[in-house]
């Protein structure tokens, strides 16, 4: 990958990256330096603190709340839902949580997501592949699951939607198309195009992805079809995420 597409931005608390001009700054440096889960659900960013704290940040000022009590500690996975948070945690249980106050209810069984590697909610359903490469379809809402097609995705590195749409990246770097009805994929792109993705978000019915060189890529999904967006300013990239028409990113010193 190398072609390139200049945009301007500046380092913020939580980095803000404008596809069509500057952003923004606010809070303090090093504000989310123990983040371990992001999530945007109503146009606010949620994390998991190694502290087992949850915050809300509001966006446009960085300004950042605790909601509930420090109980999440142990969460591996933060969903947003259509009207809730949900949490995979360490011991594999699946829960629902109210963005509100933090509070939380078991959905399904105990231990019955044990092993996700990767997961996204797409359209209202989650799915998530697990240690043996199987891809699961989730109801939130009670914690019904079925598998979806084949155990065929022992290498898949990344889970990701946009749109209706599922998509994952593998581990050799090849982008795949997946229908969620049966299973079925097809590579999309040359194959290991994306190798070295170190995260992945969607905006707007595109992909994009931080790759280890520091460089920003715009995927379009339909066709594999990429572009270098900006320099390569983003190597210490923790987390990547869209909210209210920006892409975000989280530094690992917490920026």
């Amino acid at each position: 990958m190398q072609q390139k597409e200049h945009i301007f931005w500046k380092s913020v608390c939580i980095t803000v990256v404008l596809l069509t001009s500057v952003v923004i700054q606010s809070a303090i440096a090093g504000d989310w330096s123990n983040t371990t889960t992001v999530a945007v659900f109503d146009g606010k960013l949620y994390s998991t603190e190694r502290s087992g704290e949850l915050h809300v940040t509001d966006l446009n000022t960085g300004k950042w709340r605790q909601i509930g009590n420090a109980e999440f500690a142990k969460t591996r996975f933060l969903f947003a839902g259509t009207n809730n948070l949900f949490t995979i945690e360490s011991d594999g249980t699946f829960y629902r949580v109210n963005p509100n106050d933090g509070s939380w209810d078991q959905v399904g069984k105990a231990a019955e997501w044990k092993g996700t590697v990767a997961g996204v909610m797409v359209e209202g359903r989650l799915y998530t592949v697990d240690t043996s490469g199987t891809l699961y379809e989730t109801n939130p809402e009670n914690g019904s699951w079925k598998q979806i097609g084949k155990s065929n995705y022992q290498n898949t590195a990344f889970l990701h939607g946009a749109g209706s749409s599922l998509y994952t990246i593998e581990k050799d770097g090849s982008f795949y198309n997946i229908d969620a009805r049966g299973g079925s994929w097809n590579r999309v792109g040359k194959a290991g195009d994306w190798k070295g993705t170190i995260g992945v978000t969607a905006l707007s019915g595109m992909i994009y992805t931080v790759e280890s060189s520091g460089a920003l890529y715009q995927t379009d999904p339909a066709n594999g079809a990429w572009r270098q967006i900006g320099n390569a300013e983003f190597a210490k990239t923790k987390f990547i995420f869209s909210a209210n028409g920006s892409l975000y990113s989280i530094e690992k010193d917490g920026n």
